[in-house]
């Protein structure tokens, strides 16, 4: 009986101690992720908003274009980094989405947009998956850098 109680206790101590190294992991990222936004958010022509979300337009569409609304279906054309270049999800022909089944940085910056926009964005982990992910491909704490262009929106 006390060979399985002194069995428990050093499994249960390694799994610490795995769970720590895990998690400096992720603070490193987390660091990382950190500065290079500090840095990225002051580059030419980036408008930050009041909740972090940083974007600059590429190319303007028509200003008569239609504008998602929250409830929209969306036709775009996307990429997405992290911020050491890792290429995470890419659509090169347009794919319809649901607007609200976006990330909150897409649904609070599409809106913005019209037909025909290309814009450069930078999410920041709370506007994106921030502690948690569901994508295996980003892990906690990533900065989300897309490249959008916005092919049109159906009400």
């Amino acid at each position: 009986m006390k060979r399985i109680s002194i069995g428990f206790f050093i499994l249960f101590i390694a799994s610490l101690v795995f769970t720590a190294c895990q998690e400096n992991v992720y603070m490193d990222w987390k660091l990382t992720n950190e500065k290079w936004y500090a840095v990225h958010k002051l580059d030419t022509g980036f408008v930050t908003t009041s909740t972090g979300l940083c974007y600059r337009y590429v190319f303007h569409g028509s200003p008569y274009g239609r504008q998602p609304k929250p409830t929209s279906s969306i036709l775009v054309s996307y990429k997405g980094t992290l911020v050491d270049g890792y290429v995470f999800d890419k659509a090169v022909s347009p794919v319809g989405l649901t607007l609200s089944g976006t990330i909150a940085g897409w649904r609070e910056i599409l809106p913005k947009m019209h037909t025909g926009d290309s814009i450069i964005l930078y999410v920041p982990s709370a506007l994106a998956y921030d502690t948690a992910t569901t994508n295996v491909k980003i892990p906690p704490h990533s900065v989300l850098i897309f490249n959008i262009g916005l092919h049109d929106s159906m009400y």
